[in-house]
């Protein structure tokens, strides 16, 4: 692995990821919750976390698994499978989405199910698409496809103030990128067949599948939860005050897509290296907190007048949980290339048990600021179980090769 190449890769995959996000959390969302209110913006902010709990995992399954059994495929000179895979995951998400747009919405409207639908369909071919570039480590046509997602927002905000619609900016910025890496991949001409791995990229699709949703719908957990608990208001206050650190996280996330390009290339990885990577994550993740912390009053009184005082009230624990998440996210593509894929359950289907307990706990005894400190509390518990787990299964794996020699 050069390093280099490897640093440039990770740079351009985070300016690739900052791009739209800069332009979807600092102008278009802040425009929408300008126009709709509090009340309003908090059901907006909690369907957009729908969508994206209910696509993201399926497309990402399908992305991280082509990246790990492509060399398989190619040894045997066969090509099939994802494509049966990708279109049960378009049905699979769609069901879901019907019914989870229903219960948020209190209501059964056609247009408003049919635009997120929509979004949601995009966004998964997105996710799994996009893993043509990281195939050929072709992240500069990832700074591309992102720089035509971001374009796309542009003009489904303008769409929105026009026609009052906030769905077309997603399905503007999503349908753009999606015709780029259309234009730019050849997947979708791969055939709608079964082949001999068939069983076995399956399995694996399902068990990280399985793990994904549990991670998402933690990560997502906090507005769905809120939403009937506390209102759609508390769920602008909550979002809010997450903002900046959700910025920073997303920036810094892309990394682990860079490592998995890389290490799934690996057959073995040291501690030494490992380390590094953590402890350098670790020192990013320190100065951004503190970034955050210090520009958060100016950036939220600007984006959210109308309730930035009160988002502020959370933010020193809704940013160290955005740091924590980050460095997890990190570690994340050395577990599942060097452990069991049955150890990702077992990740995060323990984090689902102490997330669910910490949170609505502390949620009777402290409210909102209880919440926070329980989603807290299973973030660094998901932290140090999957740091254990690289270190303890990587030595016994030495420790046989060894004995094996």
């Amino acid at each position: 692995m050069s390093k280099k190449k490897f640093l440039i890769d990770s740079l351009l995959n985070i300016v690739a990821t900052a791009i739209p996000i800069i332009i979807l959390q600092l102008v278009t969302l802040p425009i929408i919750g300008k126009q709709l209110g509090e009340d309003q913006y908090g059901l907006v902010v909690t369907l957009i976390s729908l969508f994206t709990v209910l696509s993201f995992p399926f497309g990402n399954v399908l992305n991280n698994i082509r990246l790990l059994v492509d060399k398989e495929y190619s040894k045997k000179r066969i090509s099939g499978d994802f494509n049966i895979l990708l279109i049960s995951s378009i049905v699979l998400s769609t069901i879901m989405m019907i019914i989870g747009t229903i219960y948020y919405e209190g209501k059964f409207s056609f247009i408003s199910i049919g635009l997120i639908i929509l979004i949601s369909c995009l966004n998964l071919l997105r996710e799994y698409l996009g893993v043509s570039f990281r195939l050929q480590l072709n992240y500069k046509k990832i700074v591309i496809n992102n720089v035509i997602l971001t374009i796309g927002y542009i003009l489904g905000t303008l769409l929105f103030n026009w026609m009052g619609y906030w769905q077309f900016i997603f399905i503007f910025g999503y349908g753009f990128s999606v015709l780029y890496i259309i234009k730019n991949s050849t997947l979708l001409k791969e055939p709608v067949v079964l082949t001999d791995l068939f069983n076995s990229t399956t399995y694996k699709s399902i068990v990280l599948l399985g793990s994904s949703l549990l991670t998402n719908i933690l990560n997502y957990a906090d507005k769905l939860l809120i939403f009937p608990l506390l209102g759609p208001g508390a769920v602008s206050i909550y979002y809010t005050a997450t903002i900046i650190g959700k910025i920073m996280s997303m920036a810094i996330t892309p990394i682990n897509g860079v490592i998995l390009s890389y290490i799934a290339r690996l057959e073995k990885f040291n501690h030494k290296t490992f380390g590094s990577i953590l402890l350098l994550t670790g020192i990013v993740g320190i100065i951004g907190y503190v970034l955050t912390i210090w520009v958060s009053p100016f950036v939220l009184g600007f984006l959210y007048p109308d309730w930035a005082n009160e988002s502020l009230k959370y933010i020193y624990i809704t940013t160290a949980t955005a740091i924590v998440g980050v460095i997890s996210s990190v570690i994340q593509p050395f577990i599942l290339k060097f452990n069991h894929i049955n150890w990702q359950l077992i990740i995060n289907g323990s984090n689902v048990i102490v997330y669910t307990v910490c949170a609505f706990v502390l949620y009777q005894f402290y409210g909102l600021m209880g919440f926070c400190i329980g989603i807290f509390i299973s973030s660094v518990y998901q932290l140090i179980l999957m740091i254990c787990i690289f270190i303890v299964s990587n030595r016994r794996n030495h420790e046989e090769h060894v004995i094996g020699e």
